[in-house]
Formats: C-alpha cells, sequence, structure tokens
C-alpha cells in the first residue's frame, strides 16, 4: 500500500515566533505520517475448499481498504495544494504579572509573492504523483482479486519493486520521480492484465497435463489458480473436480495393471472398470481398461473356436455351428471362424447328401421307386452335379412311369385290343425285360403284363357264314366278299361284321373275342327285302 502525506495543525505554544506586527507565525514544518508498507503475501496455491470464502471476502475487505485510502489521499492532496490567503487570529493572552492587553486589530498575513511559484511547482508535482498512484492502484487492484500473486511470475515482482520505489520518493517528496515509476508500475500492471487471457489458457493446459499424468497436487494447483482468475470457469472446476480423485484412479491403474501382468485377468479387469468409472476422461484408465477386455475377448473368442472345432471333429454339427457363430460375435471380420463355419456348413452338407443317399438306396430296395425320387431330388439340392443322384434321380422316375403304365394295362386289359395299344405293351414288356437286376415285385408286375400281352396275341377261330349273296365286311380287318362260310383267326377283341345286298336291308353284327375262346360263329345275311 502506498504512503501518503498528511498535515497537522500545530497547537498555539506561547514560544513560537511572531511576525514583527506582533501575530504567531508558524515556522515548524507539516508532520508527515508513515503508515506502514504491507507487503502482499503470496497465499497457499492450495486453499483448501473451506477457505475459498474467507480468501475471497479477505481480498474483497482489501480492496475497499485499499479505495478509501485512496480517496483519503487524493482529498489530503487537494487540501494541501491550496495556498494559504489568512492566517489565524492569535490573541495574546498577557503574563501573569501583566496587566491585560487592549486587543489588537486582527492583521491579514498573505503568502509572499516571490515563495508562490515555487509552492505551485510543487503541488502540481504531488497531484501528478497522487494520479499516477491512483492509476496505479486502478490496474492493481482487480489483478489482486485475481490472484495475481500466484501467476504474476517476474512481471508481478517488478511492478511492486517499482511500487514500492515509487513510495520512497513519494515520502522523500521527489513527486516527479516518483510519478515516473508509478507509471512504469502501473505500465508493468496493464502487461500482467493483458497476459491474464493467456496465462488462464496456459493454467488450464498445465492442469490437463498434470491430470493425464496423474499428478493430483499440481493439477490441484493449476486449477485452483486458474478459478482465482476467473471464478466462473467450467473447465478449471471440472479439472479440480477430476483433480481430487486422479491420485486414486492412477494407484487403481498401477494395481490392475500388475494384476495384468501375474495373469489375473479378472482382478486387473475390476480395478481397471473401477478406474474408469471414477475418472472416465483418464486416458491410461480408458486405454488398459479395453486391453483388458480385448484380452478378455481373445480367451473367450479362443475358448469358442475350440469348442466349435471338437465337436465339427465330433460330428455334432449343430453344436459346432452354435459355437463358432458365438465366436463370431468377438470377432465379425475373423477370416479363422469364416473358414471353420465354411467347414461346419460343407460337412453338414455332405452329411445331409449320405443321408440321402442312403433313404434313395433303401428306398429302391423296397421299389418305392416315388420315395426314391424325393431323397434323390433332396440331394441334388444340395449340390446339383452329383453323379449318384443324377442317375438314380433318372432311374426312379423311369420306373415310375413304367409302373404306371403297368397299372394302365393290368387294370384296362381290354386296351389291348387296339393295335396300337398292344404294341406299346409289348415294347413295355420288352423294356422290362431289359431290366437288371428286377425287384421281386416288378417281376410279378411283368408276368401279369405279358400274359395279357400273349392272350392279346393269340388268335381266335371265327367262321362266318353267308348265303352267297351278301356282301361281307369286317372293320378293321377287310371286305371278305360273298361266301358261304369262311374261317378267320382273329386276335381277341371287338369287330363289328356288315353285310350288305342290293333290294336288301343292310345287316351289321357285333362280335367280342375273348381270350381262350376255342371257335366263334357268326351268320351274316341280308334277307328283308326293300
Amino acid at each position: 500500500m502506498p504512503d501518503f502525506e498528511k498535515k497537522s495543525k500545530p497547537a498555539p505554544d506561547e514560544n513560537q515566533d511572531r511576525l514583527p506586527d506582533g501575530t504567531a507565525g508558524n515556522t515548524t514544518p507539516p508532520a508527515i505520517i508513515m503508515p506502514i508498507r504491507v507487503a502482499p503475501q503470496r497465499s497457499d496455491p492450495n486453499p483448501p475448499p473451506g477457505k475459498r470464502r474467507r480468501v475471497q471476502h479477505g481480498v474483497a475487505l482489501a480492496v475497499a481498504l485499499a479505495a478509501l485510502i485512496t480517496g483519503g489521499a487524493v482529498l489530503w492532496h487537494y487540501l494541501a495544494g491550496r495556498p494559504a490567503t489568512q492566517v489565524e487570529t492569535v490573541e495574546q493572552v498577557p503574563a501573569p504579572d501583566q496587566a491585560p492587553l487592549a486587543k489588537p486589530s486582527v492583521p491579514t498575513v498573505t503568502a509572499a509573492p516571490a515563495t508562490q511559484p515555487a509552492s505551485a511547482e510543487l503541488a502540481a508535482a504531488k497531484a501528478l504523483a497522487d494520479a499516477k498512484l491512483a492509476a496505479y492502484l486502478k490496474r492493481k487492484q482487480p489483478l489482486d482479486a485475481r490472484g495475481v500473486a500466484q501467476w504474476g511470475g517476474a512481471v508481478h515482482d517488478t511492478m511492486l519493486r517499482l511500487a514500492e520505489e515509487a513510495d520512497q520518493l513519494l515520502v522523500k517528496k521527489q513527486y516527479a520521480e516518483a510519478a515516473a515509476i508509478y507509471d512504469r508500475a502501473a505500465a508493468q500492471a496493464a502487461i500482467l492484465t493483458g497476459r491474464t487471457k493467456a496465462v488462464l489458457e496456459e493454467l488450464l493446459a498445465a492442469g490437463q497435463a498434470a491430470l493425464e499424468n496423474g499428478n493430483g497436487a499440481l493439477a490441484r494447483q493449476k486449477f485452483t489458480v486458474a478459478l482465482l482468475i476467473d471464478s466462473e470457469n467450467e473447465s478449471a472446476r471440472h479439472g479440480l473436480q477430476r483433480a481430487q480423485t486422479i491420485d486414486t484412479v492412477r494407484k487403481l491403474v498401477e494395481t490392475g495393471a500388475r494384476h495384468e501382468a501375474a495373469g489375473n485377468i479378472a482382478l486387473a479387469h475390476a480395478d481397471f472398470q473401477q478406474a474408469h468409472q471414477t475418472d472416465p476422461q483418464y486416458e491410461p484408465a480408458r486405454t488398459a481398461l479395453a486391453r483388458i477386455k480385448t484380452r478378455i475377448k481373445d480367451a473367450e473368442f479362443q475358448q469358442l473356436m475350440s469348442t466349435g472345432l471338437t465337436a465339427l471333429h465330433q460330428g455334432d454339427y449343430q453344436t459346432a455351428r452354435r459355437k463358432l457363430q458365438q465366436a463370431r460375435q468377438f470377432k465379425p471380420a475373423s477370416g479363422e471362424v469364416k473358414d471353420a463355419l465354411a467347414q461346419v456348413d460343407q460337412a453338414m452338407r455332405l452329411a445331409r447328401i449320405a443321408t440321402y443317399r442312403q433313404q434313395a438306396f433303401a428306398a429302391e430296395k423296397t421299389e418305392n421307386w416315388r420315395k426314391a425320387s424325393q431323397a434323390y431330388a433332396g440331394a441334388l439340392k444340395l449340390d446339383a452335379n452329383l453323379h449318384f443322384a443324377v442317375q438314380g434321380q433318372a432311374r426312379a422316375l423311369n420306373r415310375i412311369r413304367m409302373a404306371k403304365r403297368i397299372d394302365f394295362f393290368l387294370q384296362h386289359p381290354a386296351a389291348l385290343e387296339s393295335d396300337r395299344q398292344l404294341a406299346n405293351a409289348v415294347a413295355l414288356v420288352a423294356e422290362i425285360e431289359q431290366i437288371t437286376p428286377r425287384g421281386p415285385k416288378l417281376n410279378t408286375r411283368l408276368t401279369k403284363l405279358a400274359r395279357l400281352v400273349t392272350a392279346a396275341q393269340t388268335p381266335v377261330r371265327v367262321i362266318i357264314e353267308s348265303d352267297t349273296f351278301t356282301e361281307v365286311a369286317i372293320y378293321k380287318v377287310g371286305r371278305l366278299g360273298r361266301f358261304a362260310s369262311r374261317e378267320l383267326r382273329l386276335r381277341p377283341g371287338t369287330y363289328t361284321v356288315v353285310g350288305t345286298r342290293d333290294g336288301y336291308q343292310d345287316v351289321r353284327r357285333r362280335v367280342i373275342l375273348k381270350t381262350g375262346q376255342n371257335l366263334v360263329r357268326v351268320p351274316i345275311r341280308c334277307e328283308v327285302e326293300i
């Protein structure tokens, strides 16, 4: 705090010098009161959280006191700088042994004209020094409120040194020199004011670096000073909050690392997870937790892969697929999982093909060609180029068609009366006879069909009797002409015999020849005249 001068009015003394006109003259210089200079003490960079409010109240009181003193100094300077135009009237008091004197008139004493220029110059210099002091204090007080003693460094020390030097000059009444040095001190204060934002950023950066290094004490110091500069700074508040727990977080990471090195993955994971939950922004904790999770995932991945491949080799394809799919959730892009699943798919495909093949062969043995065809079709869906399935499917479909044809002739033997159908039946019998080996069911059906074909091919004796006048014709056989009797051999079947004669009604007879008949007589004569 700067020193100020203060005038005191001396009490009248009967021994003081008197002017020639009998009035008292004050030749004693004004007394100088020197206030003790209190150098600002550097506050603890790390005040406890409970003291912050008391520190702020102290700073506010100091600022108010400084403002009061500054105002008194300016007022004192104003009063001291006015020239005296009158001196007080001094009443002479007679000594006890003397008679009272008559009250003299009060003369007016004015300053000597020769001393006025010097007094005015001195007053102007002092006024300038006071103004520079006030300007310096105006710059310094906000800095003090922002804890400049904690971060001002060499510039702050220089400012205080200059102010102290100016204070001493002011006491010595070297006003011009004091004003110049106050001006220099104010310039240093201006420099500090201009550096406030940069210093705040440096403190925040240094505090953040301390947090990253796990240095809680240094981080608390930096963020505490930052809050002195800007008590509302959210980054500083958050950083100070993290600094309270960073030491614990760092120790958890260290113990977790020791557990990890010893192979205690579960304990390491617990420590890293607790550290990350306490301070999610602490990079070593986040990195360590990610690393241990990766190790856990790798271990689970390898276990699932091993179980899946073992199941594959044992033929338990469903278990193998399930385990490998679980492993793929840990490493979706793993080529190892992809190859293993491909092996499972291939093994399952081959197993299903083998199953279809067994089903098809078993169905062939029982001559269940429809079921065999379904089995071969299932195998071909898995692999359209399977040789056994291609041939087996063709064989099964052929047998199914053949069975349908056999069933037709066995169920409709009359169809063999048609030459075309008989030819088809004969070809079918020949086709079946080419099949080797044949199952018992097919042999039985072949025998039945062959009998029908043989019977259909065995002719029946037919004797057609006429009158030699009637023209005889048989559909599907031809014109026979006129005759009295004629013997034919015709295959079993249905025939139509027609007789025609001029002047007589035509005659038609439907003749059915059955297999096994020996002789059939058919009379045909036109006997009804028109």
